[in-house]
């Protein structure tokens, strides 16, 4: 045979390649056929869909650049950050003409000066991008976290997600705002996604504590669940951020934590305010005056802090350790004195874990009522936090005067979180009396592989 003839007996003919394809197009599609595919629709889907929520927002943002879009609080910090780069005490002025005080910790105040050397406008471009991709990477680890691995349909998953998030209210408001509150809060969750093996987690915690003291509560968190290293990181950076800046700004530091401004909760404005959304807030908009509130607000911060921190470290000894962590986020929101709307921003991570619990297929009649029960709380949760507690008529908005129904309007993100923590202790108390396991993935706590979905690590 000559080489031309082996070149051609090699080479497959016109007519087997058509006899292939009919045969391909004739041949049953299987699911692991599908499955790629639709996977790359998924995030295609939820691609169109962030580019199309965020490409609104930005309209939004755009066609009122004064209000509600103000950047008041980022205007505050910037200002609070010059006053220190001038030498000055940023804890003895005010922002006028909205009568306002720099609030954070001396570390902040620092980090603030720093930006003063960009221009104002591209501060605020940068506070809305960092918190945009705040919002993105926490719900995406928030996913990991819950047991999901990474593939397209997670990513579609996230963005859609994100999508959604963007019209909660505190996140909405945070943006708007110029609040650092979902910065502070993928700090966080990163840190705490890090496998117990990892030396330096705790210093996330520490970090955005020092900027921010509600981070704090995540320390005892780690103490109760026995990661005695990482809450000693944690301690050991926060108190970093507290010595450090007595070099740089010793007056100011001194002003702040040893003559104790941080403990005065009238510098951030009228705590009755129905933007107040923590239990001392909501006592005080019951009660009327601050002598009235202050017993059952340390009663109720007693019996909330911790029996919240008991649920949460019950959550993450079953191995769920992301809901170990919503739910001390969820109790340091309510007990601390001042948790205005846009610090729940935490309830966007909720809602993703929520949906997960929810979509994890079952057979049990026990997981599947688990399961509806999951999503008709995310509805409710989305609907509460679009912001229905500004639907209070004006005058009732500062919280002096209210009635029952605007009371109950006005302290819907208290009663929503109470409610959580009252259904997870529910839940608590029904695994113990009969040992039937959700169908919920438990996921290692030191970052190694998942269980088995509907498998639960024992205490």
């Amino acid at each position: 045979m000559t080489a031309g003839n082996r070149l051609k007996a090699a080479r497959p003919s016109r007519h087997s390649w058509i006899r292939a394809a009919r045969a391909a197009r004739r041949a049953p599609v299987t699911d692991s056929d599908r499955r790629p595919a639709l996977a790359l629709s998924h995030r295609a889907a939820g691609g169109v869909a962030f580019a199309t929520s965020l490409a609104v927002f930005l309209a939004v943002f755009g066609v009122f650049p004064k209000r509600p879009w103000s950047m008041l609080d980022l205007r505050v910090y910037l200002w609070g950050g010059r006053n220190v780069r001038l030498g000055h005490n940023p804890y003895l002025h005010t922002f006028l003409p909205h009568s306002l005080h720099f609030t954070y910790t001396p570390m902040a105040a620092g980090i603030f000066a720093l930006l003063t050397f960009l221009s104002v406008p591209t501060v605020k471009l940068l506070s809305v991008a960092a918190g945009i991709a705040s919002l993105v990477v926490t719900l995406w680890l928030t996913t990991g976290a819950l047991g999901r691995g990474r593939s397209p349909a997670r990513i579609g998953a996230v963005l859609a997600a994100a999508a959604l998030a963007l019209w909660l209210e505190p996140v909405r408001l945070t943006l708007s705002l110029g609040q650092v509150n979902l910065v502070l809060m993928v700090i966080v969750v990163a840190d705490l996604c890090l496998p117990d093996s990892r030396w330096w987690k705790g210093a996330g915690v520490g970090l955005a504590a020092g900027f921010k003291l509600t981070p704090l509560i995540f320390i005892p968190y780690l103490l109760l669940t026995r990661r005695f290293r990482a809450a000693a990181v944690a301690a050991g950076t926060f108190a970093v951020t507290v010595l450090v800046p007595f070099a740089a700004m010793p007056r100011a530091s001194r002003l702040y934590w040893l003559d104790g401004l941080f403990l005065n909760p009238k510098r951030l404005g009228n705590v009755h305010y129905v933007g107040n959304q923590s239990l001392y807030g909501a006592l005080l908009r019951l009660l009327g005056s601050a002598a009235a509130a202050r017993p059952y607000q340390l009663l109720a911060d007693v019996l909330i802090g911790l029996g919240g921190l008991a649920l949460a470290a019950w959550a993450s000894r079953r191995g769920q350790e992301m809901a170990g962590v919503l739910i001390c986020a969820l109790t340091g929101l309510l007990v601390s004195p001042v948790s205005w709307s846009h610090h729940w921003v935490w309830i966007a991570p909720m809602l993703v874990a929520l949906a997960d619990f929810a979509a994890r297929p079952s057979s049990l009649a026990a997981a599947v009522r688990w399961r509806r029960s999951c999503w008709l709380c995310a509805a409710a949760a989305a609907v509460v936090f679009s912001g229905l507690i500004w639907a209070v008529p004006s005058p009732a908005v500062q919280g002096y005067v209210m009635t029952g129904p605007q009371q109950l309007i006005g302290d819907l993100y208290v009663l929503a979180g109470l409610a959580g923590l009252g259904m997870i202790a529910a839940l608590m108390v029904s695994a113990r009396r009969s040992d039937q396991r959700l169908a919920v993935p438990a996921v290692a706590r030191d970052g190694g592989e998942p269980l088995e979905p509907g498998l639960a690590a024992q205490p």
